[in-house]
């Protein structure tokens, strides 16, 4: 989090050339607020360097209509627990001394509870993304990649006048069953039908790949097994994940944690790793969804 405020500034000056101005200012005479060791707390590092600037350069910058956003993606990711709290208080009270700034602060995160305990206010618009479903955006995609490839390749469209339109509605259905929600299963998927990355037999067509993708094909399965293979270092990954191999229904982080007489931020550190094939949950407290796990894994190796 040492770092955040200067590269929150770097950004800022880029987008408002008179916030620039300003940073060098408050820069000279405080250098220590460019350096991540020095004294200055967090707070005073973000304020000198990033809300200040910003709030004095709006009378002198007149052209924007909108908010400008600032975008911090996967603030759980930070293992500085106190620096996040320490953000998120300092942002928090600036915003209630400038309730009329045009900025906006865009946030994503799984809602850890160093982070939930901040959370609470109207200046907080919390969304849990597992309450939405990305079945309708999965198809569009889908959609697209089909009608795309259709166009590109002069085996599919002889094969369309041969034997009628491709893919059947029940095939695309199937398809985007086995896909569930995930977006970069679906484009692993895509890119084994249409290119046959992850493909045993270079000689098939799109048409032949499709039935093999909806029975997942054994091809498929490098995805998981990389993904699994990434974070088998981590702590306590073979137990967490035969506890999840053995589940008959869904369990909370904080439950998994339990079972295993651990806490329950060592099963999201390894759950975070693993996004590409299951959806993590928002809180320690809400089911998981572990659908998207193949039955490969009786099969995988895991050292227990």
């Amino acid at each position: 989090m040492e770092r955040l405020p200067n590269t929150l500034a770097c950004h800022l000056a880029k987008a408002i050339p008179q916030a620039a101005e300003l940073i060098m200012a408050a820069v000279n005479a405080e250098p220590g607020l460019l350096d991540t060791e020095s004294n200055l707390s967090l707070d005073t590092r973000l304020h000198s360097l990033v809300y200040r600037p910003f709030k004095e350069a709006i009378p002198i910058f007149k052209s924007f209509s909108r908010p400008y956003l600032i975008v911090i993606d996967g603030l759980d990711e930070c293992d500085e627990k106190e620096g996040i709290q320490e953000f998120l208080l300092s942002t928090f009270r600036f915003f209630e001394e400038n309730p009329y700034t045009p900025l906006r602060i865009f946030i994503t995160s799984r809602v850890e509870q160093h982070i939930h305990l901040h959370l609470s206010g109207d200046r907080v618009l919390l969304k849990d993304l597992g309450d939405e479903s990305s079945l309708d955006d999965i198809k569009t995609f889908m959609d697209i990649v089909f009608k795309d490839a259709v166009k590109a390749s002069p085996v599919i469209q002889a094969y369309i006048r041969q034997n009628g339109s491709w893919p059947k509605p029940h095939h695309l259905e199937e398809l985007l069953k086995h896909i569930g929600g995930s977006f970069i299963l679906a484009s692993t998927v895509a890119k084994f039908i249409f290119h046959g990355i992850g493909s045993t037999d270079s000689h098939l067509t799109p048409m032949d790949r499709l039935p093999l993708a909806i029975k997942i094909d054994p091809g498929l399965d490098g995805l998981y097994s990389q993904t699994l293979a990434r974070a088998e270092h981590l702590p306590h990954f073979s137990e967490i994940i035969s506890i999840i191999a053995l589940l008959a229904a869904p369990l909370p982080i904080a439950g998994i944690a339990e079972l295993l007489g651990i806490q329950a931020y060592e099963v999201a550190h390894v759950l975070v790793d693993l996004q590409a094939i299951i959806q993590v949950p928002g809180t320690d407290d809400a089911p998981g969804d572990f659908s998207l796990l193949p039955h490969f894994m009786a099969a995988f190796s895991i050292a227990v």
